[in-house]
């Protein structure tokens, strides 16, 4: 169920109006059976998996917490790890890990060939992995500290694990940012209606309006054909593709974050115009916040972080926490070299600013000093975006050197196309001020207001839109 769908358009106010229509003690059990049935809508063969990964993240916290006081503690964590791994191993990875494994035998001399998976990825399966993943860990940490962080409520486990805005690709929620909203159920305020009416017509606005047509009308024909355009054009669709997926993962994000706040459960934020960054790092604070959070709080903190004996760790440790992050997003050498990349920039970053004595979030001394860090900045995010969009490395290869054509013939796109993408580039670059400026005034206005704006997004939806229901780009993730 596409969130830009009729069937989600229809999907959500029913469900909110059952959860406020009914009683407080029901209204858990809408909110997980509504969730359980928005995932199964994607193919009813994804729920076993879910419910594995429920049932293990559950037991296995009330194991851990069981264990509380005692040394054997990480043991257990450990092992509920590696089984909520497991899913993820076998759907995503082992398809990729049994290919490479295949060519070194091969080269060894050994030609052997392993099965392979043969079923369809699960959709949002890194996402609610890695949410269960970090709630073992939080319980862990908390039996620790010889307290119980175990949620002991199996219904209300199911409904975090589900929650169905947030399921599919984001953000990642963290036990205590969710599960306290679900246990006090919080009322609903005036204020939190119009936010999140307000943050859904956005967020169709920015799927639609500018994601959609810059996909179809920019970036699928370059990259499904690059010979056939030149260099001036391949750039330009790597711009457009820059474009699309921020606004089609932010839109997302906007449209989650709307719809649990009719529910009155607040999410956390994911994007903070990444593309004002002026280093790789603070790309990486403005970028799928909830992950790069994640990864910082499990992977690069637990490896020592910044604090350790020796200053080639901290290096180490970036590189680990990026690769992570790129193999996160596929199973493919293309997402390894991505975070790479991304590992080797963000090392950079550190030693310079150390070198010159400069914190991270010291004001730059002049307007020339700010723009030459956001160029290289955002060119170098650009630039990877060909690992994310390529099928292979080959084909990124193929991308990269067309690049340096230099054939000189004015692009060709169609007018709308260009004035979506001047128009998302402008939109992104405004004040963030004027953002909550609109999103304040938007919750000040009676319904009828937000009746008005919500029917001008759908026309234009209508007029202007591809015509086609293209998924999310980060379903595949």
């Amino acid at each position: 169920m596409l969130f830009h769908s009729l069937d989600y358009v229809v999907f959500l106010p029913l469900t909110v109006l059952l959860f406020w229509g009914l009683s407080r003690e029901m209204r858990l059990v809408v909110l997980g059976l509504a969730s359980l049935l928005f995932y199964g809508s994607w193919n009813p063969a994804y729920l076993p998996v879910m419910i594995l990964v429920i049932a293990v993240g559950w037991l296995g916290g009330q194991w851990i917490a069981s264990w509380r006081n005692y040394t054997g503690t990480w043991v257990r964590q450990a092992v509920v790890m590696g089984l909520l791994l497991l899913p993820l191993l076998f759907f995503k990875y082992w398809g990729w890990i049994a290919e490479n494994v295949e060519v070194l035998l091969g080269v060894s001399g050994l030609p052997t060939e392993l099965p392979r998976v043969g079923l369809a990825l699960p959709v949002g399966i890194s996402f609610f992995s890695f949410q269960a993943l970090a709630y073992v860990i939080d319980v862990s940490r908390e039996a620790k500290k010889g307290e119980d962080g175990a949620e002991h409520d199996l219904w209300r486990f199911v409904t975090f694990q589900t929650f169905f805005p947030q399921l599919v690709a984001g953000p990642i929620v963290r036990r205590a940012q969710l599960l306290p909203q679900l246990t006090s159920l919080p009322p609903l305020g005036r204020d939190q209606v119009g936010a999140g009416v307000y943050r859904i017509a956005r967020g169709f606005a920015k799927k639609v309006l500018v994601a959609d047509v810059m996909r179809v009308s920019m970036v699928d024909p370059v990259f499904a054909d690059p010979s056939r355009f030149t260099s001036i054009e391949m750039l330009f669709a790597l711009y457009a593709y820059t474009l699309q997926i921020y606004y089609d993962f932010s839109g997302y994000t906007d449209i989650a974050i709307g719809s649990a706040r009719l529910f009155g459960i607040e999410l956390p934020e994911n994007f903070n115009r990444p593309y004002k960054a002026t280093t790789v790092a603070a790309f990486w604070r403005r970028w799928h916040i909830t992950l790069s959070n994640w990864v910082r709080d499990y992977i690069y903190y637990p490896l020592g972080g910044a604090r350790v004996d020796r200053p080639w760790k901290i290096y180490r440790n970036l590189m680990l926490t990026m690769l992570i992050i790129g193999i996160w997003h596929g199973a493919s050498w293309n997402f390894v070299v991505y975070g790479l990349l991304h590992g080797t920039a963000t090392s950079v970053n550190r030693y310079f600013r150390k070198k010159g004595g400069h914190g991270l979030n010291d004001p730059l001394p002049s307007w020339w000093a700010w723009f030459w860090r956001w160029f290289l900045t955002f060119h170098f995010v650009v630039l990877a975006r060909i690992l994310f969009r390529a099928e292979d490395l080959a084909k990124a290869w193929s991308l990269t050197t067309g690049l340096f054509d230099f054939t000189l013939v004015m692009p060709r796109f169609a007018p709308l196309a260009w004035l979506v993408f001047f128009a998302g580039y402008a939109v992104h670059f405004t004040p963030t001020e004027w953002s909550d400026d609109s999103e304040a005034w938007f919750e000040r206005q009676q319904p009828v207001v937000w009746a008005v704006v919500c029917g001008l997004v759908g026309a234009a939806v209508f007029q202007m839109g591809t015509g086609e229901h293209l998924a999310f780009v980060y379903y595949q993730f």
